[in-house]
Formats: C-alpha cells, structure tokens, sequence
C-alpha cells in the first residue's frame, strides 16, 4: 500500500505536466495559424496595392476613349478586386473625413464638401488602404483669398 500512495503523487505531476504541454501546444497551433492568415492577409494588400496602379491606368484610359469593350473589362477587374474585400470610397458630395480623405486643393463651394473627387480611394476589409485624394469646399472661398 505504502507503494502506491508514493506513486498517486507522481502520476498526478505527470498528468499535469501532460496536461501544460497539451494546452502549450494548442496555443502553438493557433499562434501559427494567426501568423499564417496575418501573411496572407500582408501578401493580399501588397498585391491589391500593385493592382490599383493597373485599375487607375484602365479607368484613365476609359473616361478618354469610351470603349464598351474597356468599360467591361475595367468592371470585371473592379468586381474581381471586389471579391477580395476592396470597396471604393464614396468621397464626392460627402463631408470630407480625413482619415480616408486627403485634400489637394480647396475650391469654391460649401464647406467642408468633396467637391472633386482627383484620385479614387479603396477600402480594403474595413481598412483604408489608399486614401481618396480630393478638392474641398470652402464657401466664400475667392473673398478669403483675394
């Protein structure tokens, strides 16, 4: 008897040292796995970034030639882009918001409205990944400047 009461205390620290690396390891394992989609997600935004670039090209090149056939491809690309989680911002008419906005220039108008939207920005999951670049309106604008 004396004998397995020595070993009761044992099997106890083992199981519970079996128990830490267990739970050490689970943590691992979901430690990895967040590492993992945190790359991707890094990846995904460096490639979207690169894409913009294209997008902007395409969408330059359709106001100047009014091409069906540009206009389509330039919305499969968009819609493509889309179903990766950018979304365009909506800045013209809209109160300006610095933290997707960037002002280039103040114009004429009411205060504190997009006015011109110069350069499209993108969303991307709920993040801003390329700011709108706009004009501002500011009302009296000419009186203040003259």
């Amino acid at each position: 008897m004396k004998k397995t009461t020595k070993i009761d205390p044992q099997i106890t620290d083992l199981q519970d040292k079996l128990n830490r690396s267990l739970a050490d390891y689970a943590n691992f394992q979901k430690r990895v796995e967040r590492e993992k989609e945190a790359f991707a997600s890094l990846t995904l935004v460096s490639i979207i970034l690169r894409f913009l670039e294209v997008l902007d090209d395409y969408q330059l090149v359709a106001t100047h030639l009014k091409d069906k056939g540009l206009t389509m491809a330039n919305k499969k690309f968009m819609t493509t882009l889309q179903n990766y989680g950018l979304t365009e911002i909506k800045a013209e008419g809209q109160k300006f918001d610095p933290s997707i906005m960037e002002c280039q220039v103040v114009v004429e108008g009411e205060d504190d409205k997009v006015m011109i939207v110069t350069k499209t920005g993108y969303m991307f999951n709920g993040q801003c990944l390329r700011p709108a670049t706009v004009a501002v309106g500011k009302k009296d604008f000419n009186k203040t400047t003259n």
